[in-house]
């Protein structure tokens, strides 16, 4: 029997090639399109909660320099509310960032960056970024040091550089045309043929699906059944979902599964 391909696109896999600082590193330099020194903290599913009280998020890949914070994301599916999901992770970082008693001239600059599989605003560009300007002058800059880049593979302008262009061009088709995505290409078919990593990404996999499918037949029926608090109790137990991606895949308001947590 041959086994499944995983590919880049998947977001257990994504999540851990860029666990290697050398490839994090390339990825947000090809990205910005500038040297990034001194990227001495990587994480990978970092995930952040302030408080009990307040909706927590789960990070694809959060790395850290002397001024700057980044968080690089992966859409693989179409979702309505991406400009919303980025000024929540953008909040979640400074929150986290601050300590009690600090000036807000101690917050680093903060660069959240969505690749998406999906053009969201049907443009056509690869490479959407948004800083903050004044709407009468747009030479005034807000100067809050916040950054957001949607990136986009299956843009059709020639609107970005040759390299980032073939790392998008990668996520989109697998395709290998130059020494980076070769070396992201290696580091996929590693946990390709990883057993261990192999089991964890066909658990999540299959959550998701028979999530999907209970949603699918269970419609709008009153009440949450037994099998759909199975399924939550076994997504959080992974510890690979956000409350918010658990809601949308199991068809739960945020009541509802606060309610099943507080069953578990």
């Amino acid at each position: 029997m041959c086994q499944k391909k995983y590919t880049i696109r998947n977001h257990v896999v994504f999540g851990l090639v860029m666990r290697r600082p050398n490839i994090a590193k390339k990825c947000l330099e090809t990205i910005l399109g500038k040297e990034i020194t001194k990227l001495n903290i990587i994480e990978t599913e970092k995930s952040e909660e302030v408080s009990p009280d307040i909706h927590g998020v789960r990070f694809d890949v959060y790395c850290e320099n002397e001024d700057t914070v980044y968080d690089v994301e992966l859409q693989a599916y179409e979702i309505t509310d991406l400009g919303k999901r980025t000024r929540y992770y953008q909040d979640m970082m400074d929150m986290t960032l601050l300590e009690k008693g600090e000036p807000y001239s101690s917050l680093k600059k903060n660069i959240v960056i969505f690749i998406c599989t999906f053009d969201p605003y049907e443009k056509g560009r690869h490479l959407y970024s948004f800083g903050n300007r004044c709407e009468q002058d747009a030479s005034v800059k807000l100067d809050d040091g916040t950054t957001k880049i949607i990136l986009n593979t299956k843009g059709t302008m020639e609107d970005i550089p040759k390299e980032l262009k073939l790392f998008l061009d990668y996520i989109e088709t697998d395709k290998v045309l130059d020494s980076y995505t070769r070396e992201v290409d290696n580091a996929v078919k590693e946990i390709q043929n990883d057993k261990r990593w192999r089991a964890n990404i066909m658990t999540f996999e299959q959550v998701i699906k028979d999530a999907a499918f209970q949603a699918k037949n269970e419609g709008k029926a009153e009440g949450i059944s037994e099998e759909k608090k199975e399924t939550v109790s076994r997504m959080i137990k992974m510890g690979e979902f956000s409350d918010d991606t658990i809601c949308k895949i199991v068809d739960l308001s945020s009541d509802e599964l606060d309610r099943i947590k507080e069953s578990l």
